[in-house]
């Protein structure tokens, strides 16, 4: 079995929250409508053409809002305070309008932001083959290395901390700062210095093009297709996978969507089209107007197997929650796992000269069966629960907060969840820190060569947190129960 990365739920990434910085954004933005506008399933992208409207405001409200505008651009007195204050008084004007609608799924992207999301879609990209995110100030961490990447030949992990890029520290970096270094020509080489339980490793990496959204493996006779994303490949890669399992002889498949956050509509009407055959339904769109459209499979090539299995988690969302419901009403697969995160709303977009993206919800998806999922989720038939210290949040420390035995945060939940996981011997797991872990902590210190002062601090949790990927790379059979628990059912 192909091995996994540890799957850290820290918070619900969405990622222009990732971008700290505020970016500057024109004044006048002139609406950009392509040929063939893509409209999103569940928060993203999917073909379908887009109709521009326009509704009659009046002029006076219209003038009132530049009246405001002008006086708080000339008159306001903290303005002076405020770097280009008619670029920040506009943004946070167009925000302001945005979250007024109350709705979390439709928002507003800066240029960086919407180039970052239209890029992470687009299935493939010339890198190393690694996810990380900022688990603290400065301090990036590997959340997943991708199959025969780059990074993975390099023998980079998940849980390693990205500590210098080229030889130059990242801890004074934005997320997107790493990115840029990171980026790079085909064939072109960079090297990257990770910290590895409170070791430093310097790994010569080859940027190539990867592909990120689909992997395989072969369990004897039962596939395993993990589904990261329905990104604009997805589909085509999806095919050449099913095609390989069919040829090892798979009889039974194992889907995993675990964490996947959605994708093309189209990409999810290709994988569903190849397990479902064709002329069938795969979801219903209901708009503001009670107007119910079909989407149905293509007549395109099946690839039939006697057993389907659907692995989902509460990471997996929108266009993934699609398919689960497809799969599971239309073709009896059997859902595994725990319930997912319920997201069944539809967006478009709309792209404007600068870059910037405005994404708004235009309807409800309904499954086959006629269910709404929205803010609900879908139960799986046999839930299977992974170790706590898979699935709890690590908290974001600043880095010089520090919490001793003796007290309560939500880091000393955290640290004992995983000091028990590591075999130490805590004595509690809640948001007391027990004088007793604390010299659990002092034994896990010293075995990683830290000061053994027995206390939580940003450092001691991203240690922690490499020592858990360490630990669920080395057992993966053992750790991921809802694996097994797929392969077991697949089997029977």
């Amino acid at each position: 079995m192909a091995k996994k990365v540890v799957r850290y739920h820290l918070v619900r990434h969405k990622w222009p929250d990732e971008i700290e910085a505020e970016k500057k954004i024109k004044k006048r933005r002139i609406l950009t409508v392509a040929a063939c506008i893509v409209f999103f399933i569940g928060g993203f992208l999917s073909n379908n053409v887009w109709s521009k409207s326009t509704s009659a405001t009046s002029d006076e409200d219209f003038k009132k809002f530049f009246d405001i505008y002008q006086t708080m651009s000339t008159n306001f007195y903290f303005g002076k305070d405020k770097d280009d204050l008619k670029d920040t008084l506009i943004s946070g004007a167009i925000n302001g309008m945005v979250d007024a609608g109350g709705d979390p799924h439709t928002m507003y992207l800066e240029p960086t932001q919407s180039k970052s999301f239209t890029s992470s879609m687009e299935g493939s990209f010339v890198g190393i083959g690694v996810s990380y995110f900022e688990q603290s100030k400065g301090v990036f961490i590997i959340s997943k290395v991708y199959k025969d990447s780059p990074a993975q030949e390099a023998g980079l992990m998940s849980g390693d901390q990205i500590y210098a890029i080229k030889g130059k520290p990242v801890k004074d970096l934005t997320i997107d700062e790493v990115a840029d270094m990171i980026k790079g020509d085909t064939g072109s080489k960079i090297e990257i210095e990770i910290v590895r339980e409170n070791k430093h490793i310097k790994k010569t990496v080859e940027r190539r093009k990867v592909n990120d959204s689909v992997l395989s493996s072969v369990n004897g006779e039962v596939g395993i297709l993990e589904i990261d994303s329905y990104a604009e490949t997805t589909g085509e890669e999806v095919k050449a996978h099913l095609e390989d399992l069919k040829k090892a002889g798979c009889k039974r498949l194992v889907i995993d969507m675990r964490d996947n956050s959605g994708g093309y509509l189209t990409a999810v009407q290709d994988v569903a089209s190849y397990l479902m055959g064709p002329d069938k339904l795969i979801f219903k769109e209901d708009d503001k107007n009670g107007k119910v459209t079909d989407y149905k499979t293509k007549d395109v090539e099946q690839y039939t197997f006697d057993k389907l299995v659907v692995l989902v988690n509460d990471g997996t969302a929108s266009a993934a929650e699609v398919l689960t419901a497809a799969l599971k009403q239309q073709m009896n697969a059997t859902v595994v796992g725990v319930k997912t995160y319920g997201k069944g709303t539809v967006q478009i977009p709309v792209t404007f000269s600068d870059g910037s993206m405005f994404k708004y919800t235009v309807g409800e998806w309904i499954t086959p069966n006629g269910d709404k999922i929205n803010e609900v989720g879908i139960e799986p038939d046999v839930e299977v629960k992974l170790d706590p210290a898979l699935t709890l949040g690590a908290p974001k420390l600043d880095e010089d907060e520090v919490y001793k035995p003796d007290s309560v945060s939500l880091a000393a939940k955290s640290v004992q969840t995983y000091l028990k996981f590591l075999g130490y011997p805590v004595d509690r797991t809640d948001e007391y820190f027990s004088i007793a872990s604390g010299e659990a902590l002092k034994q896990y210190q010293k075995k990683m060569g830290m000061e053994a002062n027995g206390n939580i601090d940003s450092k001691v949790i991203t240690s922690l947190l490499s020592s858990i990927s360490q630990e669920w790379n080395a057992h993966l059979d053992q750790y991921d129960t809802q694996m097994k628990k797929a392969v077991e059912i697949a089997n029977g």
